[in-house]
């Protein structure tokens, strides 16, 4: 008998639309950079902590938004922080003093910073350990498609209008969206008006079959396992952002070209970061308990390409390749990455736990734009980007270390996954 599936082309749409409308928002800064270095007068230090200041935000909101979003509705703060997003991601255009924007990025990252918490009891109520790698890869294919989108769109914006046209129309979007997923989506699908009773039938019939856990939040925050997570979260995330927010700069500089230009060469590499997050989180889904090698190894790809286009990037193909081999190793992890972090999470606790990897994670939001700025600073941002590589080259030995001191663990929630699909096929 064949299942509906209303979890994916309705819940799973919305979550992928909603976060990619907010990386819209985010990372399109980063496209008009160049030209607000000149129009503000930055150097390469202030504009790293104007591209920084949304992670002040951003860092803030973790913690709380989890245990609101665990306690009340998940639904009402993602729509609340899409219109938040949209008004400031509008605001962002309007305003043209440089402290003025450190202002309307900080009040982004805020009303993002809500987001991925929320989703987690989305993931936790929607889909079962096997479909969860899946359906959280779906929405952090966001990422890399948002800049596929995001970098030509907003290229050609800048080049025949300006920035601030640019940064108000991409900004109405969240908005727009707020209303759909207000109409359309449900905490849980029992809540669901839509869902058919087959669908409903087979969600609580996986999710029960998982293995269960109680927690308390103080046991989370005393779970060195989430702490080992939130540290390879930094050395990600230091890389990962910088690596999106300075590509545009780092294309202009390498390339020479107009601003339409530049957005196609910064699409480049993000195509097929795309393509390798879906085929890892598939893999993921059928090695369940090797999940760290797919973590682990893209990471690990990701941070050598980086410092190896330090030595051998001598002309704007050799450093395309080696910023498109970089960004197929920093995005491919993210399916895997999560579903791997909730398997050692207590479910009831999956919203606080994720907050807390998040708000620490982040963190390399901050520092990341200002080291690749401040390294550059009188060089070229080729130089930034090398000390990048080895962030992400640590967070690779960690996931490995881990990995290996916590077998036994593995083993045993794969056991209990192998035994729910005896139970439900």
């Amino acid at each position: 008998m064949s299942i509906p599936k209303a979890r994916w082309y309705r819940i799973g749409l919305l979550l992928f639309l909603t976060y990619l409308v907010a990386f819209v928002d985010r990372s399109n800064i980063g496209m008009a950079a160049p030209l607000m270095v000149k129009s503000l007068g930055l150097s390469s230090t202030t504009t790293g902590v104007l591209l920084s200041a949304f992670f002040w935000g951003y860092v803030i909101t973790q913690i709380p938004s989890g245990l609101l979003a665990s306690k009340y509705s998940a639904k009402k703060i993602i729509v609340g922080s899409l219109v938040l997003l949209g008004i400031t991601g509008i605001l962002t255009g309007v305003v043209k003093s440089y402290d003025g924007l450190l202002v309307v990025r900080f009040i982004m990252g805020l009303a993002e910073g809500v987001l991925w918490p929320a989703f987690a009891i989305y993931f936790i109520n929607w889909y079962a350990n096997s479909e969860r790698a899946r359906a959280i890869n779906f929405s952090e294919m966001s990422l890399p498609i948002s800049s596929i989108i995001m970098a030509p769109l907003a290229g050609w914006m800048i080049e025949n209008w300006n920035y601030h046209v640019m940064f108000i129309l991409q900004g109405s979007l969240p908005i727009v969206l707020a209303i759909f997923f207000a109409w359309f989506a449900s905490d849980s699908p029992e809540k669901d008006r839509y869902v058919s009773k087959e669908e409903l039938d087979y969600i609580k019939q996986n999710r029960t079959a998982e293995l269960k856990e109680k927690g308390s939040f103080l046991e989370v925050i005393g779970n060195y396992r989430v702490w080992v997570f939130c540290v390879v979260y930094f050395l990600w995330i230091t890389g990962l952002y910088s690596f999106g927010l300075w590509m545009p700069s780092l294309m202009k500089e390498l390339s020479s070209t107009g601003i339409g230009t530049v957005g196609w060469l910064t699409a480049i590499p993000f195509v097929l970061a795309a393509i390798a997050m879906y085929f890892n989180a598939k893999w993921s889904d059928s090695h369940t308990s090797k999940r760290s090698f797919f973590i682990a190894i893209p990471l690990l790809i990701g941070g050598l390409a980086l410092v190896l286009q330090h030595i051998f990037g001598v002309n704007l193909t050799t450093n395309l390749i080696m910023l498109i081999i970089a960004g197929i190793g920093i995005y491919a992890a993210f399916g895997p990455w999560w579903a791997w972090a909730m398997s050692f999470v207590p479910n009831n606790q999956a919203g606080t736990a994720n907050g807390l990897i998040n708000l620490v994670g982040n963190f390399g939001g901050i520092v990341g734009p200002i080291i690749v700025g401040a390294v550059a600073q009188g060089k070229n941002l080729l130089e930034g980007f090398y000390v990048l590589g080895f962030f992400l080259i640590l967070g690779s030995i960690i996931v490995l270390t881990f990995a290996a001191l916590n077998k036994s663990r593995v083993k045993n929630l794969d056991a209990h996954q192998n035994s729910k699909q005896l139970v439900t096929k």
